[in-house]
């Protein structure tokens, strides 16, 4: 043996810490496999199952939501539509009254030039007849 080979070469008494042998009880057989084998189909079949259920409830728990939703919103968008009928008539009656009062201003405007045409010529017929410049003072 070459110097070489003897410094790279493990010793003897290393065979045992490097490879050890393996025990005759860790020896894996055919029956062992197929157990393993059954017991992850059914843990398969079990989470499955599982996963379909609480998606299968959560998805009834949703429909109930949404049915308890939709009858609780079916008075209230009637109440909403009523409410908006009953705007719709008080906006048509105020828009009446409105060109009502349009025509009654237009009315009263008239009425008020006539009134200050008429208070005009009274200030001028009580100028022209004023006492107090005919009657003497103190």
């Amino acid at each position: 043996m070459s110097p070489a080979s003897y410094l790279t070469a493990p010793p003897r008494v290393a065979a045992k810490i490097v490879a050890p042998a393996a025990p005759r009880e860790t020896a894996v057989t055919m029956a062992a496999m197929a157990l393993l084998a059954w017991l992850a189909l059914v843990f398969l079949v079990v989470a499955l199952a599982v996963s379909i259920t609480v998606a299968v409830v959560r998805g009834l728990r949703a429909y109930r939501a949404l049915k308890a939703m939709s009858a609780a919103a079916g008075p209230a968008v009637e109440r909403v539509s009523r409410t908006a009928a009953e705007a719709e008539g008080r906006v048509a009656a105020l828009t009446g009254k409105a060109e009502r009062l349009d025509t009654a201003v237009l009315r009263l405007q008239a009425s008020l030039a006539q009134f200050e045409v008429l208070r005009a010529a009274a200030a001028e017929a009580r100028a022209t007849f004023d006492l107090r410049t005919i009657l003497p003072r103190k």
